[in-house]
């Protein structure tokens, strides 16, 4: 990034991973995908930093110009040590991996949106080694294993992928809350009895909270398994109606982003 006048900035191009050409330098001044949720999000201004190196979702415009999809997402940052800062599920929840599995990760998913094709064994031998070790922390000594094993349970989520269904349930009944999240999020894409009964008493289970809860949720419906869609809505008046959002600072523009109670999760089924 080169110039950053707040309502746009200019930006140098040192590689394109896309199939369309794209000029050595451009101007970004819009955003495709924001709904302002607060009046914290009038003065929102380009996050890009001189200086800095980034990975860009970028979508030409009608100005001929380019836009981010939102102020807090469609970038990622490199640092000092050729690190990136990855979203997966949301920018709330980033994760700091090496620049090559970040490329590997997201060119493959890119192609499976983009024309359903992945390299599936590049893929799977990834997700496999990190998943086949235990459920890292957040200690400095374990926080580099925990952010590749969330890129692998996101990866694998992403790209519909079922791996090992033991290592799976693994990192879902781990002590780590963001490891849990993936890993319940990932099992709606088993779509078999054992995934979805472990999804299900979740949702009655309090040594989960309620954010996990939802994911579960979302995950059953996802297996769209009609006996267990029907247990869920047999229990609903029974589940909490109190949402565990994002968290965040008021200020911030994500804060308006919306995540519902269980109740409200099964009553939009």
């Amino acid at each position: 990034m080169i110039e950053n006048k707040g309502k746009d900035a200019k930006v140098i191009i040192n590689k394109n991973f896309g199939q369309n050409k794209i000029n050595d330098t451009i101007t970004i001044n819009n955003f495709f995908l924001l709904n302002y949720t607060s009046n914290s999000g009038e003065n929102i201004k380009f996050p890009l930093t001189k200086g800095t190196s980034y990975y860009l979702f970028l979508k030409k415009n009608d100005s001929g110009s380019f836009s981010l999809p939102t102020p807090t997402s469609g970038f990622a940052n490199i640092d000092e040590n050729k690190k990136v800062y990855a979203t997966y599920r949301h920018s709330y929840h980033m994760a700091l991996i090496p620049q090559n599995i970040y490329e590997m990760t997201y060119k493959n998913i890119w192609n499976y949106y983009k024309n359903k094709k992945f390299d599936k064994e590049e893929i799977m031998t990834f997700i496999n080694k990190e998943l086949s070790e235990k459920p890292a922390t957040f200690d400095d000594k374990e926080i580099d294993t925990f952010f590749l094993q969330h890129s692998a349970l996101e990866t694998a989520y992403l790209l519909d992928l079922a791996p090992n269904l033991y290592e799976v349930l693994k990192f879902a009944k781990s002590d780590n809350f963001h490891s849990k999240v993936s890993a319940i999020q990932l099992l709606g894409n088993y779509k078999n009895e054992k995934a979805e009964s472990f999804l299900f008493s979740i949702v009655q289970n309090d040594e989960f909270d309620n954010f996990q809860k939802v994911v579960a949720i979302w995950a059953l419906k996802k297996s769209n398994n009609k006996k267990y869609i029907q247990k869920l809505k047999e229990v609903k008046n029974k589940l909490s109606d109190k949402a565990k959002g994002f968290g965040g600072n008021l200020m911030d523009p994500r804060v308006g982003t919306h995540f519902p109670s269980p109740k409200e999760a099964v009553e939009k089924i």
